[in-house]
């Protein structure tokens, strides 16, 4: 079995002087591939989680042939391909999912997650074959979702 290495990224966020055009702090956010990296940066950090490494895919940053260790679990870049008008697929999406996890069971998790305003992914771990998400709603509630 071909073992892709492993990459724990670090995320600092900063406040600047700057506002946005509501009255917000506008922050820099840093990721850093070591955790020497981020200690040499004097910022406060914290370990990447699911949330931060897919908004830093949103942006267009990305650790492909990795798979990345967050507080939550290992995950792997996926691209989702969609159909174009002329009949040829393209890159739609790419995101991080559980590794090793069944398409149904990551879009069951994005699903809730993308839906249900104020979750956030507590945690994904595999037992026997069988993958459980733990996630915790912005109410305290706890939902479990099975697959695999």
């Amino acid at each position: 079995m071909n073992q892709l290495p492993e990459l724990t990224l670090y995320y600092a966020a900063v406040a600047t002087d700057r506002l946005s055009d509501r009255g917000n702090t506008i922050y820099d956010e840093y990721i850093y591939e070591s955790e020497l990296e981020a200690v040499a940066s004097s910022n406060n950090y914290e370990i990447a989680t699911w949330a931060i490494i897919n908004m830093a895919a949103d942006c267009g940053h990305y650790y492909p042939n990795k798979v990345l260790c967050t507080p939550q679990g290992k995950f792997i870049l996926t691209e989702i391909y969609e159909e174009d008008m002329s009949g040829e697929y393209i890159v739609n999406d790419s995101l991080y999912r559980a590794l090793g996890a069944p398409v149904a069971f990551s879009e069951a998790v994005e699903y809730h997650l993308f839906w249900t305003k104020g979750s956030e992914l507590m945690g994904i771990v595999e037992e026997a074959g069988v993958y459980k998400a733990v996630i915790k709603n912005a109410n305290g509630e706890k939902v479990i979702i099975r697959g695999g």
